[in-house]
C-alpha cells in the first residue's frame, strides 16, 4: 500500500492536528472517519493525484494527531477544527469529500460553521440519527470496561469490528496501519475516548438544514454496508437539493478500500464536472 504520510501540524481548538497536501490541481479535502485515518484515502490519491491536489488531515484524536485526557472529539468539535483549518489554509472554495463521520464533519463545517466550498461529497456518511452500529453503542455505555482491557483483547476485537466494514477482509498491511494510532496506552484510551463522546444530537442539528444546501453534492454508498444501511444514503440524498445516490457493488462502509478504482472512477467522473463549472 502506498503511504502518503502526513509531515505538517495545525494547532486547533482541539489539540494538534496531522495534515500535508499531495498531487497537484483543483483543491480536494479528503476527510475520514471513525475509527480510522487519513489512510484510507491513499488508494485514492495514488490514483488521481495527477488530477487533483488533495488536501489530507487526521481529525483531532486520530492517526497521528494529537490524543489527549480531556480531548473534545465530538462531531461539532470536527467540523469546528475542519473549518479553522481551512481558514488558515486560505483554501478558496475547495471541494470537501467525507466518509462516515468526515460526511457530518464536511456538511457541518459548511452549514454550521459557514466554510465557503465549491462543492460536497458524502460516502457511507454517518449524517442521520440515529447512528452506530450495535457494538459501537455497546461500547460507549462502557467506555472505561473497555478502555483497561489487556491490549491484546483490545486489539483482537478491533481487528475484528473493523473487518465487518468491508466485503472482503483487510489485507493485513491496511489492517495493522489502521489499528496502529489506537495501540498503547494512550491509543487505546483515545479510542475509547471518541466513541464515549459519539454526538446524536450534532446529526438531528444537521438534518434540519440539509434542504438549504446551495452548492453541488453527490452521495456514494457500498451496496454491501453493514454498518450504515444503503437506505440511510437513499434518505439522505433526498434530503439534499438535486442529489442522487450511487451505489459501488461488492463494496462495504469501506468503500474505497473494497473498490478503489471503482471509487476513484465516480469521483474523478464527479469533480470532472464539478470543476468545469
Amino acid at each position: 500500500m502506498t503511504k502518503f504520510d502526513l509531515t505538517q501540524q495545525f494547532e486547533s481548538t482541539s489539540g494538534s492536528i496531522a495534515h500535508d497536501v499531495f498531487g497537484t490541481g483543483p483543491d480536494v479535502v479528503l476527510v475520514h472517519g471513525t475509527p480510522v485515518s487519513s489512510v484510507i484515502w491513499h488508494g485514492v490519491i495514488k490514483r488521481l493525484q495527477h488530477r487533483y491536489r488533495f488536501h489530507l488531515l487526521d481529525l483531532p484524536g486520530y492517526g497521528a494527531s494529537a490524543k489527549f485526557e480531556g480531548q473534545e472529539v465530538r462531531l461539532r468539535s470536527f467540523a469546528r477544527v475542519l473549518a479553522e483549518w481551512l481558514a488558515a489554509k486560505n483554501l478558496s472554495h475547495p471541494v470537501l469529500v467525507g466518509h462516515d463521520f468526515g460526511g457530518a464533519t464536511v456538511m457541518g463545517a459548511h452549514l454550521i460553521e459557514k466554510a465557503d466550498v465549491k462543492a460536497i461529497c458524502v460516502s457511507d456518511g454517518v449524517v442521520l440519527s440515529p447512528w452506530g452500529t450495535p457494538f459501537s453503542r455497546h461500547v460507549k455505555e462502557n467506555e472505561e470496561t473497555f478502555a483497561n482491557v489487556p491490549e491484546y483483547i483490545h486489539r483482537a476485537v478491533l481487528a475484528a469490528h473493523l473487518n465487518t466494514a468491508v466485503s472482503h477482509n483487510l489485507n493485513s498491511e491496511v489492517l495493522d496501519r489502521l489499528i496502529a494510532p489506537w495501540l498503547g496506552n494512550e491509543g487505546q484510551r483515545a479510542y475509547y475516548r471518541q466513541v464515549g463522546q459519539y454526538d446524536y444530537k450534532y446529526t438531528e442539528q444537521l438534518e434540519q438544514l440539509y434542504s438549504s444546501v446551495t452548492v453541488p453534492t453527490t452521495v456514494f454508498w457500498g451496496e454491501e454496508d453493514r454498518w450504515v444501511d444503503r437506505s440511510e444514503g437513499e434518505r439522505f440524498a433526498q434530503m439534499l437539493p438535486d442529489t442522487i445516490l450511487r451505489t459501488l457493488p461488492d463494496s462495504g462502509h469501506f468503500v474505497m478500500l473494497d473498490a478503489p478504482g471503482l471509487f476513484s472512477r465516480y469521483l474523478d467522473e464527479w469533480l470532472s464536472t464539478v470543476f468545469q463549472e
